[in-house]
């Protein structure tokens, strides 16, 4: 199979493109290739002349894989120019029948049809947890958006409990891009023996991922629904740490729902003693999707 996955330079996007290319990859042989749809001129202009190569020097896709607006009009064209099946990896800003296939995440409404696929979060690149510390926890706080208020303080009290009642286990707090600095000075203030802050600013990006190989337990701020995912999809037990909606929304009903599920604890239940428990079944949506795609249509190939 040959693939094309268009990238705009968001880790966020691209980390969803990455999680459905890995395990494409290991159901059959695979060549992929990366390319940057920001040097891409595509619009709905595009469409009303001659296709025009988009590429030269690659191989015909058979698939083409793209997450982020700027990567809609580029995967659309270089399908018309190039051939192959346009998968695109979240809600697209356009009709969902333009494109072969979509997986959507289902809290962005998506309802099950021949081009879409619901998805249960969204898709990422996180491998199931194998290593194990059961006196390690990890501690991850976002931010501010345009779906959460920031009650620093509300965030704090509810740290302090996590680190004041701890017993023998470590514990491991790490900020995000969107976490205000004055959020970060006093996360710093937690530091002691047993407890390690660390600045995202300082760590790579495979961090995450070894971080979650070496806890069993995970505590998230409600606002970070990326996060929460990569902590089902590493299989480790998830706790809820409680930030103020600003609305009911999409986004902001994504906590709760974990929570009325039994994917996660909400930090009152753990109070009131409930103990955190690593999911049943992980997620595996990203695996999920690769053998579903391949079954539509590689298999005979």
């Amino acid at each position: 199979m040959v693939v094309w996955r268009f990238c705009d330079g968001k880790l966020g996007h691209e980390r969803q493109t990455a999680g459905l290319l890995k395990h494409l990859a290991r159901l059959g042989p695979l060549d992929s290739f990366d390319i940057d749809a920001r040097r891409i001129r595509a619009s709905a202009f595009t469409f009303l002349k001659p296709a025009t190569p988009v590429v030269s020097g690659l191989r015909t896709p058979d698939l083409l894989l793209g997450a982020g607006r700027a990567c809609q009009w580029p995967l659309l064209a270089a399908r018309r120019a190039h051939g192959g099946r346009a998968v695109y990896c979240m809600k697209p800003g356009l009709p969902t029948r333009w494109f072969d296939w979509c997986l959507i995440p289902s809290h962005d409404g998506a309802v099950r049809s021949s081009r879409v696929e619901p998805t249960v979060g969204v898709l990422n690149d996180i491998a199931l947890a194998t290593g194990a510390s059961a006196e390690r926890s990890l501690i991850l706080v976002g931010g501010p958006s345009r779906h959460f208020h920031w009650d620093e303080d509300l965030v704090l009290q509810q740290l302090g409990s996590l680190v004041f009642g701890r017993r023998q286990e470590t514990l491991v707090i790490s900020d995000s891009r969107r976490t205000p600095a004055s959020t970060f000075a006093k996360l710093r203030s937690f530091a002691r023996p047993g407890v390690e802050v660390v600045s995202h600013q300082t760590t790579s990006e495979a961090w995450l991922a070894r971080t979650l190989d070496q806890v069993t337990q995970v505590w998230v701020t409600a606002d970070s629904v990326s996060m929460m995912f990569e902590v089902l999809t590493a299989g480790r037990a998830l706790g809820v740490l409680a930030v103020r909606a600003r609305r009911d929304d999409r986004i902001s009903r994504v906590a709760p729902d974990l929570i009325r599920q039994g994917y996660a604890t909400a930090f009152e239940a753990w109070v009131a003693g409930k103990v955190l428990e690593a999911p049943t079944t992980p997620l595996a949506e990203a695996m999920r999707c690769a053998e579903l795609l391949v079954a539509r249509w590689f298999a005979a190939h």
